[in-house]
């Protein structure tokens, strides 16, 4: 891109103009960029504060998600804990009597918040022995 220029004449005060001299090697160089940045830095400023907006939304949404994702492992790692108690105690009053109440299943599946029919599956594989009542 080919930046085209051209000799134009402008009025600035006198005592300005020698306080730049010392100061800037190149004063027109200096005035371009100070004016580009008046005429254009504005809106680069705006459309970085949009996207900067924008990315504050987007990891606004990023970390809602992971705290989802996060809640259901916990359920997840809750529930498997919970079976994993209810096969225990299974097995603890299988072996202590030789059977299982579906009575007594349902109240720890309950206490415990685990599906009875997928515990019941597994004692059927397993071979348990379970009765209504016990």
């Amino acid at each position: 891109m080919t930046v085209t220029k051209q000799k134009i004449t402008i009025t600035i005060d006198c005592n300005l103009y020698e306080a730049a001299k010392s100061k800037y090697p190149n004063v027109s160089g200096r005035i371009n960029e100070l004016l580009s940045m008046d005429l254009y830095g504005s809106d680069e400023k705006s459309e970085l504060v949009e996207r900067l907006h924008n990315l504050k939304l987007e990891e606004k949404s990023i970390t809602k998600r992971l705290c989802e994702l996060e809640k259901e492992e916990l359920k997840v790692e809750t529930k498997n804990t919970n079976r994993e108690s209810v096969i225990k105690w299974v097995t603890e009053v299988y072996q202590r009597n030789g059977v299982v109440g579906l009575n007594k299943l349902e109240k720890e599946c309950k206490r415990n918040d685990v599906d009875m029919t997928e515990i019941v599956s597994m004692m059927d594989q397993s071979g348990v022995v379970y009765v209504k009542f016990a």
